[in-house]
């Protein structure tokens, strides 16, 4: 009756020991808790080559449509993702070979100009008519015009509004221009150049111009339409 009782505690206790051998080994310890985090970073960084120079977060919880979390991390790879801001992955069971899939929310955050107030066509744009914000670039408009968003780095006192920028709207390359160096009614000298001589009238801009680019002015004295290269500020050369 005694060996009966302790012929399986022998047995029980060896199958233990070996128990806790295979799971010390190295590789064989991983768990979900263990291997989630891990994915997400993964995902994460998949999702950043879409938006490159964004910082990425996950925003929501990972939904499961076919699999779950692997024990043993293999690759990770961004399938689809839609304009709300959802992406669909793949992940692979580095042990097994299977593949699971799984949607999950995300956020890319690019600083951009954001208007503190309303901003009207033609108006010269300064710095202090802007704040740098985190923009999510990843859904709605912004997903829509990321190619199109001004870098905070821009020179903006050079520009000006090419359209109403309303307050908290963030500045895009289509809603500014440079300002032009002469505006149309500017007055201008017109130098007239020809045969080896410079004549100088007065004159006034017909069109916005830029230095070193061509400009279309009148001279005052004789109605006289004329295009010529703006040089500097206010003089235009007319080559006769």
């Amino acid at each position: 009756m005694f060996r009966m009782i302790v012929l399986p505690i022998l047995n029980l206790s060896i199958l233990l020991n070996i128990g806790m051998l295979q799971a010390n080994e190295p590789g064989k310890g991983a768990t979900t808790e263990d291997t989630l985090p891990r994915m997400i970073e993964l995902v994460k960084q998949e999702v950043s080559k879409k938006y490159l120079g964004a910082k990425i977060d996950l925003t929501g919880s990972i939904r499961w449509i076919r699999g779950s979390v692997p024990t043993e991390l293999g690759a990770v790879k961004v399938l689809d993702e839609t304009p709300r801001g959802e992406v669909r992955f793949f992940v692979t069971d580095a042990d097994t070979g299977l593949s699971s899939e799984a949607w999950t929310g995300v956020a890319a955050w690019v600083p951009a100009l954001v208007a503190t107030r309303r901003i009207h066509p033609g108006e010269k744009l300064s710095r202090d008519l802007f704040t740098i914000q985190p923009v999510n670039v990843a859904a709605g408009q912004a997903r829509e015009f990321r190619g199109l968003i001004l870098s905070p780095e821009s020179d903006v006192s050079t520009l000006e509004a090419r359209q109403t920028i309303l307050e908290g709207q963030f500045l895009m390359t289509t809603a500014a221009q440079r300002s032009p160096d002469v505006r149309r009614g500017d007055a201008v000298t017109i130098q007239l150049i020809g045969d080896g001589m410079t004549l100088s009238t007065a004159g006034m801009a017909e069109e916005p111009g830029y230095l070193k680019g061509q400009v279309r002015v009148m001279t005052t004295k004789t109605k006289r339409q004329l295009v010529g290269q703006l040089t500097s500020q206010g003089v235009v050369e007319v080559k006769l």
